[in-house]
């Protein structure tokens, strides 16, 4: 394992920046699309988290996670469904029969269920800076801005990357 100051040490010395290593091209979600929509994308781009944007301005994120609060007034339903997803009492309900509407997937939008309270990382930020914050923020990904802009997005998959091809570990 890659030692705290070694880590350090190997940026330092690279001195390597936010913008060298993100994801330029962003797939993104308004805020006004719908449940059915966000879906959509988690599956077509295999993505877990999406930055929520109007005009390229950040408004938010969404996640998987963030899918969950549509039970927050189901809270029987959830468990119930819980119980039906565990492999030992699996069973194939569907989820109507927990009380939840229908039509969610188009009545729900995303600006019903982002989290608005999000960190983001500056374009011109050190790999140690972004790290630094990730970790305070107990955050693993972030968005990427510029002049209040979004243009990317960065992981620490990728700050991991970028340092191991540094070290040679990798290609």
């Amino acid at each position: 394992m890659l030692a705290p100051s070694n880590y350090s040490n190997i940026c330092r010395k690279t001195i390597m920046r936010v913008k060298d290593i993100m994801k330029r091209n962003v797939i993104t979600i308004s805020e006004n699309e719908n449940l059915d929509q966000l879906t959509a994308k988690f599956i077509k781009y295999n993505f877990h988290t999406l930055p929520v944007t109007d005009n390229n301005r950040i408004l938010g994120i969404v996640s998987y996670e963030d899918l969950m609060k549509i039970f927050h007034t189901h809270d029987y339903a959830l468990q119930e469904l819980k119980k039906s997803t565990r492999s030992d009492n699996a069973k194939n309900n569907g989820f109507l029969e927990y009380g939840l509407q229908m039509n969610l997937g188009s009545t729900v939008t995303v600006s019903d269920i982002m989290n608005t309270d999000i960190v983001t990382a500056e374009y011109n930020m050190t790999l140690i800076e972004v790290r630094t914050l990730m970790k305070r923020s107990g955050v693993s990904q972030m968005p990427v801005i510029k002049d209040d802009t979004l243009v990317g997005f960065i992981t620490l998959f990728d700050i991991i990357i970028a340092l191991f091809r540094v070290m040679d570990i990798i290609e």
